[in-house]
């Protein structure tokens, strides 16, 4: 604890305004690089500055312990929540980069049919579109998308 109190001594008898001035430097800097890693070292911070409010005779070697120990419990946690609710490390929308994919089971007017392809209206945007073989449409009736293959949609007669 010696050891502490020499590096550390300036944090004996310091305002617990100093945690919440490192709490509000750390989350500047978590929004500058997003990193969200920051986020929880500053927690930890006001986590401390209630603690020192609450108890101001802590000595520096138990508020560095205290903040370290707080930090690596935050950090630990906010990862494993992180994974659960976040992102999900990567899964996002699949359709994100397939335009066409979104119309997947969705219902536009023919503007074009001939030899089992033509042109589909969806949300007022001309779409290639392709049917089923056998299957035959008319100009003005309603076809429903069953699959997205780049710029053409596969897409099938609605009764």
């Amino acid at each position: 604890m010696e050891m502490f109190s020499q590096s550390f001594g300036f944090l004996e008898g310091m305002s617990p305004w100093w945690w919440v001035a490192l709490a509000f430097g750390l989350a500047a800097l978590e929004m500058a690089t997003f990193s969200f890693f920051l986020i929880w070292p500053a927690l930890a911070a006001l986590c401390m500055a209630a603690l020192t409010a609450a108890s101001p005779t802590l000595s520096a070697g138990v508020q560095v312990i205290t903040f370290s120990a707080i930090s690596i419990a935050l950090t630990y946690i906010g990862r494993l929540l992180f994974l659960k609710y976040g992102d999900g490390g990567g899964e996002g929308d699949a359709t994100l980069n397939q335009r066409g994919a979104r119309f997947i089971g969705r219902v536009g007017k023919v503007l074009e049919f001939a030899n089992g392809e033509g042109v589909i209206e969806l949300e007022g945007m001309r779409w290639r579109a392709k049917w089923a073989d056998g299957q035959t449409s008319k100009v003005g009736n309603s076809a429903r998308v069953t699959q997205a293959n780049g710029m053409v949609l596969d897409v099938e007669a609605v009764d």
